[in-house]
């Protein structure tokens, strides 16, 4: 872990890195929570509450949503689909979609450094950091700026 987070590192059980899960086909890389439940079911399925199946569900359908043409892997598909059947009570897909599509592009009560946290992706060679964030706005926002 980095220095700043070294006081954390007892609490950390593992590390999953979705760059190292790619086998660089082609094949879209899988999101970050979808390999987490999947770890999840695999090693301790009686942790995933409702609770936490919702918020885990709630990411995979964003990155699925933020990708072009809404494509989902068959292991995304197969990740939701488990979920799905284990709490049959979770909001259809499309719901939840129109919800964060809704959210997406509205700014209300959100400062630009909170945006530009939200999807923060840093890039270092051990001397240069280049930090990238992607912003989505609608045209009429970004007018306003």
């Amino acid at each position: 872990l980095d220095s700043e987070d070294k006081s954390l590192e007892s609490a950390v059980v593992k590390v999953i890195n979705p760059d190292e899960q790619c086998d660089g086909s082609l094949e879209l890389q899988a999101s970050s929570s979808s390999l987490v439940v999947k770890e999840i079911l695999q090693e301790a399925p009686e942790l995933i509450t409702q609770q936490l199946a919702y918020l885990l569900r709630g990411s995979i359908l964003f990155k699925c949503m933020s990708l072009e043409a809404d494509r989902i892997t068959e292991q995304q598909e197969k990740i939701l689909s488990i979920l799905e059947e284990k709490f049959p009570d979770l909001p259809p897909r499309e719901e939840i979609i129109s919800v964060l599509q809704e959210t997406q592009f509205n700014p209300q009560g959100i400062s630009i450094e909170e945006v530009m946290l939200k999807d923060l992706k840093e890039i270092s060679d051990g001397e240069i950091k280049v930090a990238i964030s992607t912003v989505y706005m609608t045209l009429e926002v970004r007018r306003n700026l």
